[in-house]
């Protein structure tokens, strides 16, 4: 019996594959029809090419290019078994990847939701904390005034180099100590949230991986300026001396921008904490 051929049309209703699709392939010699009308130049083609057309619908769907599908044409079963061993590796490191940056979005959600789950901003508040890894560096002396520097271009640079999609919260430590002036304060480390485990395996001995402790920590929020700065710190300072407290870390600082507009004035949120110890509790060096 004489085979069927089928138009360009109906092989694309058949195989679900688009029009402009078929006649790319043809013109990459990826899949020809087996024959060309020369008065009207339509395409026809046979059932039996149909199962050319899931192969490589099948590896196209799993992102294989197109030449290593015309690759894939021409091998044996053998070889095509070890060629689909490398394509489901090669699938295996398209979910890592997207599993990391899933990770890293989900890291920065909550802490953009705790932004809007501050208290009013000036006023201190007591909140139990979850453990936050960090990878800290060493600050060289650095004081709040000249937070906004190029010094940060370091811990960046380390960042931005393992996760395409960037933390945009960064933070200090300093001792907690009762400070008249904002001159005594100097940072001993700047440090950024761990987002992925790509960040913890770039860690390089410039660098230190570590842990904000969870535990009981005294807390204030409020704009960044040299005057809010050490207004809300002594604030912060003067609620655990008047309430007893007894801190347990130095002080922990976090550093957000609060929009991201070219078009406005820079605006910069600062979140401070300090670990107190519960009852009995000893305390410990960070």
């Amino acid at each position: 019996m004489k085979e069927k051929l089928y138009s360009i049309g109906e092989i694309s209703r058949l195989a679900n594959v688009s029009i402009k699709a078929l006649r790319y392939y043809d013109k990459i010699d990826l899949f020809k029809p087996v024959y060309i009308d020369p008065d009207t130049n339509y395409r026809y083609y046979r059932d039996s090419q149909l199962y050319h057309l899931d192969l490589i619908k099948s590896l196209k769907y799993i992102g294989t290019p197109l030449e290593e599908i015309r690759l894939a044409q021409e091998l044996d079963s053998e070889e095509l078994l070890t060629f689909l061993a490398k394509q489901e590796k090669q699938v295996r490191e398209k979910i890592d990847f997207l599993l990391n940056i899933e990770q890293s979005i989900t890291n920065v959600k909550k802490g953009m939701q705790r932004q809007l789950e501050y208290p009013s901003l000036g006023e201190v508040y007591v909140v139990e904390e979850e453990d936050v890894r960090i990878i800290r560096m060493e600050a060289e002396g650095m004081e709040p005034e000249s937070l906004f520097n190029a010094s940060y271009s370091k811990l960046k640079m380390l960042i931005e180099s393992t996760d395409g999609f960037t933390n945009t919260s960064y933070g200090a430590m300093f001792h907690f100590e009762h400070y008249a002036n904002l001159k005594d304060i100097s940072y001993m480390y700047l440090f950024s949230p761990v987002l992925s485990k790509n960040q913890i395996s770039a860690v390089t001995p410039d660098f230190e991986l570590t842990t904000i402790p969870k535990g009981k920590y005294i807390c204030i929020a409020f704009h960044f300026s040299p005057e809010n700065y050490l207004r809300n710190l002594q604030k912060l300072t003067k609620y655990v001396g008047d309430h007893q407290f007894q801190p347990i870390s130095d002080i922990f600082e976090f550093f957000i921008p609060i929009h991201y507009s070219p078009k406005k004035q820079e605006e910069f949120r600062v979140e401070m904490r300090v670990r107190v110890a519960e009852t009995g509790e000893e305390p410990k060096k960070n």
